[in-house]
């Protein structure tokens, strides 16, 4: 466990190292709120959630998510969902998603690793077009006993399945503070490297949510 934990972030490590070719930083939010229903291995979710940008003066988007799931056991865990994404820095775009999910999760003495594939099918209504990306997610964390802070680093990878491309990459470092039985608030710090225009954009992003487990 622990010769994977440092593989993780010696991975993380490198990468979070920029490229050189960009274009002018930004500055955004990101704030949700997620409800997670648990009827034993099944579960439901809903997720709320809002995106700021241009030094937070605008919003970038914001969506909705509804979905189901199934533990399949101690550390595989799989689920099915449906976004609505109502972008207004792109013209008001609208975009409808299916995504589907699989996470596998190791973890000893506090420490944990996590690896999630997503594979997202967008629908553009507007254009009649559909779009096809995977996403992969490292996660490691610790959690120590008697504290109500649960700290973590996170990498997340998007490529297009339709033109083999890198899309973006999400670099996180950021904690999770228990307020008690079922409730939590997760804050980060998110630096964000997308493509804009054939260039790479960066964009850092201080992020908070409210997650309800019940």
């Amino acid at each position: 466990m622990k010769k994977a934990i440092f593989a993780f972030f010696a991975f993380l490590a490198l990468a979070a190292t920029p490229a050189t070719a960009q274009v002018s930083s930004d500055l955004g939010t990101w704030s949700s709120i997620q409800l997670i229903k648990s009827f034993g291995a099944p579960f439901a979710m809903a997720r709320l959630e809002h995106r700021s940008y241009d030094h937070v003066s605008g919003t970038e988007c914001w969506f909705t998510m509804a979905g189901a799931g199934y533990n399949f056991n101690s550390w595989l865990k799989g689920d099915l969902s449906y976004e609505y994404w109502s972008i207004p820095s792109a013209g008001d775009l609208v975009q409808h998603k299916g995504v589907l999910t699989l996470t596998e999760t190791l973890g000893r003495d506090g420490l944990s690793l996590s690896v999630r594939q997503k594979y997202e099918l967008a629908y553009n209504p507007g254009a009649k077009a559909y779009s096809n990306t995977f996403r992969a997610r490292l996660r490691g964390q610790y959690k120590a006993p008697q504290s109500i802070f649960t700290p973590y680093l996170m990498y997340e990878y998007f490529s297009s399945f339709d033109s083999g491309k890198w899309v973006r990459s999400l670099h996180y470092a950021g904690t999770e503070i228990s307020l008690g039985k079922g409730h939590s608030l997760d804050f980060f710090y998110m630096y964000h490297l997308y493509d804009k225009g054939g260039l790479m954009a960066a964009r850092h992003t201080l992020g908070i949510g409210y997650i309800f487990v019940f």
